[in-house]
């Protein structure tokens, strides 16, 4: 008989396969005393790129590993294809552009048991490729640095990779993360937000890291700017999705007031050359966002809408 598994690393993956192999190795590396893992790859190529590597690292790998092809683009797709394989009470989650530091599991597990908190969270580093005038606010922007609190509970949640969830403490959705969301996201917060509605605790810790790997061209303004447009249609969205017309109005007049306010000073700090440029573009841009939340204006940066078209 198979021994029980406590904990299921579910690691979604893309056509990453040097960033596949960095994550992965970091996981075969965790250590979680009194605890059984497995980890679960989910190939969201259809293709299935990453087979052929996954099968190699398993067969040095003293953490069983699954491979899982699911071909059909969008990580909701992914992560929903690993969830339905794993056999653990505790989920973790780290991407293929993550590398998970020392403890990083175990970590996780601690504040998660001792908090008895349906949701745990640890700091994400990025790492920056090459040097620029906007190198400072790239580091902030995608990085996950939460408050300053060596450990214990929070308010609030952070993004799905590098984090571990209770299912014992929780009750999942059928559809765990919106196929709805596969190409503009959004998927995670509408998962977590339904969590937190049920009261459960969330935990922190400082205590051990996950890095994010950050490509060339996702460092670039014109990248802030368009995930800081979805970004702020994510109020006004919310809104409309709980039928809150005058939470949609609300939303949308700040992000006018928002947008009138920084258009013109990230105009001026472009033509200027000045590096608070790039902080100025991504307010005005969450601005915009919140007003233009409807239809089209949703940009599409993942799943299908990327297959054929890595820009984003």
């Amino acid at each position: 008989m198979n021994k029980p598994v406590d904990i299921s690393v579910i690691l979604p993956s893309f056509r990453r396969p040097e960033g596949l192999e960095i994550a992965l190795k970091s996981l075969m590396a965790q250590k979680v005393l009194g605890y059984s893992m497995e980890i679960i790859v989910a190939d969201n190529d259809p293709k299935a790129s990453a087979k052929t590597l996954v099968a190699k690292l398993a067969r040095a790998s003293k953490v069983p590993i699954k491979y899982l092809h699911v071909p059909e683009p969008g990580v909701s797709n992914a992560r929903n294809g690993a969830l339905a394989a794993a056999a653990g009470r505790y989920l973790a989650f780290l991407d293929d552009d993550q590398e998970a530091g020392e403890n990083w599991l175990a970590t996780l597990m601690h504040i998660c048991t001792t908090y008895k908190a349906g949701l745990a969270f640890v700091p994400t580093i990025a790492r920056i490729p090459g040097r620029s005038s906007y190198h400072g606010y790239y580091e902030n922007f995608f990085s996950r640095f939460g408050p300053k609190l060596d450990e214990g509970l929070i308010a609030n949640f952070f993004g799905c990779g590098n984090s571990l969830l209770d299912t014992h403490l929780c009750i999942l959705p059928n559809q765990h993360f919106s196929t709805e969301m596969n190409e503009t996201g959004g998927e995670v917060d509408l998962l977590f937000s339904q969590l937190q509605s049920q009261g459960i605790a969330i935990a922190w810790s400082s205590k051990a890291l996950a890095y994010e790997d950050i490509r060339p061209h996702r460092a670039t303004p014109a990248y802030v700017k368009i995930r800081s447009f979805a970004f702020g249609q994510g109020p006004s969205q919310m809104a409309a999705e709980a039928k809150n017309p005058l939470g949609v109005v609300r939303w949308m007049l700040v992000g006018a007031v928002q947008y009138m306010l920084y258009q013109p000073v990230a105009i001026i700090t472009k033509i200027t050359g000045h590096a608070s440029h790039i902080r100025f573009l991504a307010k005005a841009a969450q601005g915009a966002g919140k007003v233009l939340w409807f239809g089209g204006f949703t940009p599409k940066l993942y799943g299908a809408a990327v297959v054929e078209n890595k820009e984003f």
